[in-house]
């Protein structure tokens, strides 16, 4: 009887560890649709949606870039994240990345209508990701995209600036329970 508790007991602890070790999977993540484009002209042009909800949208994504796009003490350390000439200094003499990109994710069954940046990171210049290190799936010629649910959030304000350890890094550590 004994040689069977230890047996279920290390059977239960490999089933943990082995769903743990899984992270951020694709399919263990809730995804919603989502559009992700370049600018607002790429959005007219997918004809999504009409070109004042394109503008508008971008112009909110635009402006809240500047509450939530990660922040920098040195040019060094966002061009490390962001890449070369992807980053400039803030008002607030901070160095932040340049907006590359916006989204429009779903809100109450009402259509496309929370807008927030996306970045392109050094380490994955062709993909978009959020403010927050979330990463945006593939892009369709349309602006289709899947993105997990807590990406598709709006993002809040950056009350300080990202410590060395890097971006993704950071929002690794903040998914963990951090």
């Amino acid at each position: 009887m004994n040689s069977f508790k230890y047996l279920l007991l290390g059977a239960t602890a490999l089933a943990v560890v082995g769903y743990w070790s899984m992270g951020d999977k694709p399919a263990l993540v809730a995804k919603e649709n989502a559009l992700a484009y370049d600018s607002a002209k790429a959005c007219i042009a997918a004809g999504q949606n009409d070109a004042e909800v394109c503008q508008a949208e971008f112009d909110k994504a635009k402006k809240l870039h500047a509450e939530v796009a990660p922040r920098y003490q040195s040019s060094n350390q966002c061009q490390n994240d962001f890449g070369y000439n992807r980053c400039y200094r803030s008002s607030s003499s901070l160095w932040l990345p340049f907006m590359m990109g916006y989204m429009l994710a779903p809100r109450g069954g009402i259509g496309y209508v929370s807008a927030q940046p996306l970045y392109r990171t050094a380490g994955s210049p062709n993909s978009f990701h959020t403010a927050s290190g979330g990463r945006v799936g593939a892009v369709s010629a349309t602006g289709q995209t899947k993105v997990a649910k807590a990406s598709a959030r709006q993002p809040t304000a950056r009350t300080r600036t990202v410590a060395r350890g890097g971006f993704g890094a950071r929002a690794a550590g903040r998914s963990a329970g951090s």
